[in-house]
């Protein structure tokens, strides 16, 4: 390609064609025009007579230099320009294309993608090899090198290359694994089709990753498409406080976080703006306790990744606490009071209440707390001991009290009296903390040297002593000990709850001591080693959705989780949930990022995704050239005198001759017979196989389960009806011809541009020739729209459709062929299960009675999708895996309908028709 600025050419050899047109010029000149045509009246030989030494004629030099000029165009347009070219890729050197694509490619996989097969499809024919790596690791733990093959080979390898991760990428790594490779194919060209971001830690190390290399370039999205993501979720007393960051310093820009259920209900939602320059802000989602432990996830609204999704489990979950006040005063108004410090620091992740035994347990409650100053109530014993056993956890604290007074609601056996580390009496100093144990519900909290005891119950030793221990001091003797009753627990702390024996209240270990145990009032965690690894239950994929994925290989070992980083959440520890019920653990990639920046490698070249279009100019100059043509023709007839005898006069000749080649251009009314299009190759494909075909949306995500849902769908098909190779494919309005296809699945979003004229006349056509159409909102529930504010995606619909001949539609009635064109259904659930789903009014006399538009919100195709392995790709919101049957079930009949209309309406006569043949 020959690059000139703002105009570049494919074929720049054509323009070797220039040098001729010297030569044309000459030939043109010395070459005499076609004589003049005139009418023969006999006198007209006596008139124009010359003397015998009269000069030949010659072509005039304004009709030659028109014809170097048709010349001239012609040769250009061969060359084929292209106006404001973007740049390619050369092939002086093999070159590595270096594919980033982890959570952060979410936004930009797409152009990625587009960008590699570009560079493909230039470089076909050359003798130049070229091969992609990917940067994040797999599920099988490697990364995918693709090997150095022919650009022509490697285009059916991109097809098959598998999805974005949901954790980090680590280019230095992934060059690392190849570099043998790369010093066989030494000198190389490396091309970066990067996401945009680096985490801090890779971009330390990896500044040498183009030294290797002869030549570099880095694709890039623009600075306002870069992703972002959650750096904590911190609980608060009022609800959840939220922390995102942005990886440049921009300007003003608004987000909205909100919290959602299990069902995808919004339970709350919040603004939070960056400002100016700005990379980093917080804001506080606000709930009730009702709704604040229904809450399964926090997100980033419309920023669908892995690390914009935060997901919850019952350690993050705010359950009511009772603080025991059998006299009823709290104490909690002087420093030394036992409740000063307590209700201080649980009032920063829950709620705290105060009462008798009889009141607490009145209510919902997890975690009843005993300070040493009160006593349990005979009376109360054995109402307090049933709700121990029934799941509930007793907290208590020591103090003078117990040492004198000893009742059964104690963890372990303890020693008489009490320990005195302090006076003047003892020998002994205040000891501090032993570092957790692994098996201990406090590792991973740092040990701090600042915490000191100076009184403490001892408790007896015991054989069991050691597995009931949770924290220790300096000596050894345990610190804070528990002991499972029935499905609840008790813990005993060996010291005071205010400063009288510690100073432990003072610390801001405190809080997460507490927090730590009150996990235990619903039944979170475990004291037993060998029970520390349970399996993954639902895998966070890249765009932050759950998938169901039940896979005992990949296991979270409990013992090692509480420190969890983003080094240790790969392959092997993916995000998701592991466990179960009250098991459950969630492990986040979101929160447990390094400091991430946006990627300022210093390439040879950098270039932005889609920052310029390139626009062709061959077909305007050849349509150019051929209206010059025609302006030639006109022009030399003229001069041939062909026009002198027309009786409207050269005047009018002129205008005729000038103006006749624009009627090619000039605006003509389109008839019917005018609209008729020739299929292309894709609606010739469509014709002899049989497709499911869905709207492209553009919307990344939406577009990519449309074609896993069609694609299950597909696959159910083929094992459970005679209708096989079913093919899915996406279709635009604008490019792509619909008639050939049956069904169209359209999931509507609320980024999809409106139609232009032209998919609006296929669309409109479409409908009119019997084709079938699915709309699908994708809404889980009313709730959810009235929760947002919105009137949700049935607004986009109306836009979309807008002077779109939609018929007038109904309920689907009882009895509809739909309900029974292969199963016999009831309702039409997909992922949702809303009852709402209409068809067109049906009209026997109009299309042979069968329906062309249907309209639901159930998120048929997520229901549908499966993965590369065939298992679902989404759980579903509330029926389960029965709800997924009948979803395949719907959607098998669908396909049904839209294959054979009416034909089980028809059946309805076969027994008329059997019994006239009898006859």
């Amino acid at each position: 390609m020959l690059n000139l600025g703002i105009i570049g050419f494919l074929n720049p050899w054509l323009l070797l064609g220039l040098l001729t047109l010297p030569v044309v010029w000459l030939i043109l000149r010395i070459t005499p025009p076609s004589p003049k045509k005139i009418t023969f009246p006999a006198l007209r030989l006596l008139f124009g007579l010359q003397g015998a030494t009269s000069k030949p004629e010659k072509t005039s030099w304004w009709l030659i230099l028109l014809r170097i000029m048709i010349l001239l165009i012609l040769i250009l347009a061969l060359a084929e320009p292209i106006y404001a070219p973007v740049k390619r890729t050369d092939t002086a050197y093999n070159t590595l294309v270096l594919l980033d694509n982890d959570w952060a490619s979410a936004g930009s996989w797409t152009k990625q993608l587009a960008t590699l097969q570009s560079v493909l499809e230039q470089n076909k024919g050359s003798s130049k090899q070229i091969a992609f790596l990917t940067t994040a690791q797999g599920t099988t733990g490697h990364y995918n090198f693709s090997g150095f093959k022919r650009p022509e080979n490697l285009l059916i390898d991109i097809e098959q290359l598998s999805s974005i991760q949901s954790w980090q990428s680590d280019p230095k790594d992934a060059l690392k694994s190849i570099e043998q490779e790369l010093e066989r194919y030494h000198p190389l060209k490396i091309l970066w089709l990067s996401n945009g971001l680096l985490s801090t830690p890779t971009s330390d190390v990896s500044t040498d990753i183009f030294d290797a290399f002869a030549t570099s370039e880095i694709y890039l999205p623009s600075s306002s498409e870069l992703p972002l993501w959650i750096t904590g979720v911190k609980p608060e007393s009022s609800g959840l406080k939220v922390s995102i960051a942005r990886g440049y310093k921009g300007p003003e820009n608004e987000e909205r976080i909100a919290a959602l259920s299990e069902q995808n209900e919004v339970l709350a939602t919040e603004k939070i703006v960056f400002g100016q320059g700005e990379m980093a802000v917080s804001a506080t989602l606000n709930m009730p306790n009702e709704l604040y432990n229904k809450a399964q996830k926090v997100i980033v609204v419309g920023k669908n990744t892995a690390a914009t999704t935060y997901l919850l489990d019952q350690s993050n979950y705010r359950f009511p606490v009772g603080i025991l006040t059998a006299a009823g005063q709290e104490d909690n108004k002087s420093l030394l009071g036992e409740h000063y410090y307590l209700q201080r620091a649980l009032s920063l992740f829950t709620d705290v209440r105060y009462g008798s035994v009889k009141e607490l347990l009145s209510r919902e409650l997890s975690a009843v707390v005993v300070t040493d100053k009160e006593s349990i109530p005979p009376a109360d014993r054995e109402t307090l001991n049933k709700w121990i056993n029934q799941g509930g956890l007793l907290l208590r604290f020591s103090g003078p009290n117990l040492a004198e007074t000893r009742d059964n609601f104690i963890s372990v056996p303890l020693r008489s009296g009490y320990r005195n580390l302090e006076g003047n009496l003892t020998w002994e100093q205040p000891l501090t903390l032993e570092a957790f144990e692994k098996d201990s519900p406090f590792f991973g909290l740092p040990q701090n040297p600042e915490i000191t005891v100076s009184g403490q119950l001892l408790a007896q030793p015991t054989p069991e002593l050691d597995s009931h221990t949770w924290a220790r001091l300096q000596d050894g003797t345990p610190l804070v000990t528990a002991n499972d009753q029935g499905d609840g627990m008790i813990v005993l702390v060996h010291t005071s709850s205010n400063t009288r024996w510690s100073n432990l209240a003072l610390s801001g270990s405190f809080v997460d001591i507490l927090r730590r145990i009150l996990q235990f009032g619903q039944g979170v965690g475990g004291t037993n080693a060998s029970d520390n690894k349970i399996p993954i239950h639902d895998i966070l994929d890249a765009y932050g959705n759950l998938i169901p994925m039940e896979d005992a290989a990949i296991t979270l070992d409990l013992s090692r989780d509480k420190g969890t980083t983003v080094q240790d959440i790969g392959p092997q520890t993916p995000p998701g949930y592991y466990g179960r019920d009250k098991r459950q653990k969630a492990i986040n990639l979101a929160g447990n990022l390094p400091n991430i920046q946006k990627n300022n490698f210093q390439a040879d070249s950098r270039q932005i995704y889609n920052a310029k279009k390139e626009s062709p100019l061959q077909l305007p100059l050849l349509f150019i050239a051929l209206i010059l043509f025609f302006f030639d023709q006109a022009l030399t007839l003229w001069l041939r005198g062909l026009f002198s005898n027309i009786a409207i006069g050269k005047p009018v000749t002129v205008i005729l001759v000038l103006f006749l080649p624009f009627t090619l251009i000039s605006p003509h009314k389109v008839t019917a017979q005018d609209l008729e299009e020739p299929l292309d190759s894709k609606g010739i494909e469509a014709t002899l196989n049989t497709y499911l075909a869905y709207i492209i949306t553009g919307d990344n995500k939406v577009d990519s389960d449309s074609h896993s849902g069609l694609a299950g769908l597909s696959l159910q098909l083929h094992r459970r009806t005679a209708v096989e190779n079913v093919r899915v494919t996406g279709v635009d309005l604008d490019r792509d011809q619909i008639s050939p296809y049956p069904f169209l699945y359209w999931p509507i979003t609320a980024i999809q541009e409106p139609l232009t004229a032209r998919g609006k006349r296929r669309l409109n056509e479409y409908i009119s020739n019997g084709g079938l159409i699915l709309f699908d909102l994708r809404e889980a529930s009313n709730t959810l729209n009235s929760a947002l504010g919105s009137q949700g995606n049935a607004q986009y619909l109306q836009i979309l459709t807008d002077e779109i001949n939609i018929p007038q539609m109904e309920p689907v009635p009882a009895g509809h062929v739909i309900t029974r064109s292969f199963y016999l259904l009831e309702s039409f659930p997909g992922r949702n299960n809303n009852r709402d789903f209409w068809t067109e009014s049906t009209d026997p006399y109009r299309n042979d009675g069968v329906a062309r538009i249907l309209i639901g919100s159930n998120d048929w195709s997520r229901a549908w999708a499966i993965n590369e392995q065939g298992r679902p790709l989404y759980a579903m919101v509330r029926g389960g895996e029965r709800q997924r049957e009948l979803a395949y079930r719907f959607g098998i009949n669908l396909v049904m309908y839209a294959l054979t209309g009416n034909y089980k309406e028809d059946q309805v006569h076969i027994p008329h028709i059997l019994e006239r043949l009898g006859q």
